[in-house]
């Protein structure tokens, strides 16, 4: 039996090139545009934060606390959930095979 010769295909700096699906960049992009989703509500959060004017509406802030804070908790567990994804995505993208092309 004949063995082929193959060369494993390296990048400018001598370092491999991995096999890369496209089922794992869209897995990555659907990752990332869940988080993405999350801009607007935030922008409408930090306007909701950054209006400092005084004197400080008690009242108001103590009505806003709980929708605001209901809004935090659904982000963070949200983005927990997404960063834990791309951590194991990422894992599994460095461990795949390098690219080979025979001679």
């Amino acid at each position: 039996m004949k063995k082929e010769n193959t060369v494993i295909l390296t990048t400018n700096n001598k370092q491999p090139i991995k096999q890369v699906s496209y089922q794992d960049m869209y897995a990555m992009k659907d990752t990332l545009e869940q988080l993405e989703s999350w801009t607007e509500i935030l922008e409408i959060v930090d306007k909701h934060f950054a209006n400092r004017k005084l004197p400080l509406d008690k009242k108001k802030i103590a009505r806003d606390y709980y929708s605001i804070s209901q809004i935090f908790g659904s982000f963070m567990d949200d983005f927990s959930t997404c960063i834990d994804r791309l951590e194991i995505q990422l894992d599994q993208l460095m461990k795949k095979e390098k690219v080979k092309c025979s001679k």
